[in-house]
């Protein structure tokens, strides 16, 4: 039997994509240079159909035929044989015209679970602009995840890829499992396709 974490609802919703997007606020500046993003050093990097990233070398790449069918890409960090840190890449699994749609598409998927902090936050990443949203729960402990009441902490960056497809990696953590320092490493090794 094949383990994995518990599976999250792909961030789609015609009707939670409008009233999101009302959430959102649309403002613009220039992408970074669509090259690709360095990789830091000693860290691994994947690829998903929309954007390539890196992650910290403690971290492992879920094997395909163990990940939800709607990740392209499922990157995890275990300690205690708990899952305690995840990045998931997502790509074209809504229609969207915007940044600012595809903004509203990932709040509202949030919405579902998590506490969503108000507003969003535009990041220029590798290749294009994209919003940042951020959200906390508590884990539930179920399905290996990290202790009962663990703050998990993350975001979502989402936007368009030069065939103008939807994208949203998410990274998430518990207290303690990844810092400041590493998520904006992440964050810029970002390269959108």
């Amino acid at each position: 039997m094949k383990h994995r974490p518990a599976p999250r609802r792909p961030l789609v919703s015609a009707a939670a994509l409008l009233a999101a997007t009302a959430l959102t606020s649309a403002c613009g500046s220039g992408a970074k240079d669509a090259a690709d993003a360095p990789v830091p050093e000693g860290w691994k990097s994947v690829s998903a159909p929309t954007v390539t990233l890196a992650y910290p070398p403690a971290w492992s790449e879920q094997p395909a035929g163990e990940r939800a069918e709607e990740n392209d890409v499922f990157v995890y960090l275990k300690a205690g044989g708990r899952y305690t840190g995840a990045i998931s890449v997502q790509s074209d699994f809504q229609k969207v015209s915007t940044v600012t749609e595809a903004a509203g598409v990932a709040t509202a998927g949030l919405m579902q679970t998590t506490t969503v902090k108000e507003g969003t936050e535009t990041v220029d990443l590798h290749g294009t602009e994209a919003k940042r949203v951020d959200f906390t729960y508590k884990s539930s402990g179920e399905y290996g995840t990290a202790p009962e009441g663990t703050v998990v902490n993350g975001l979502v960056l989402t936007g368009l890829d030069s065939k103008k497809k939807i994208f949203a990696v998410r990274i998430e953590a518990g207290e303690g499992s990844l810092s400041a320092g590493d998520t904006r490493k992440i964050i810029d090794s970002i390269t959108v396709k």
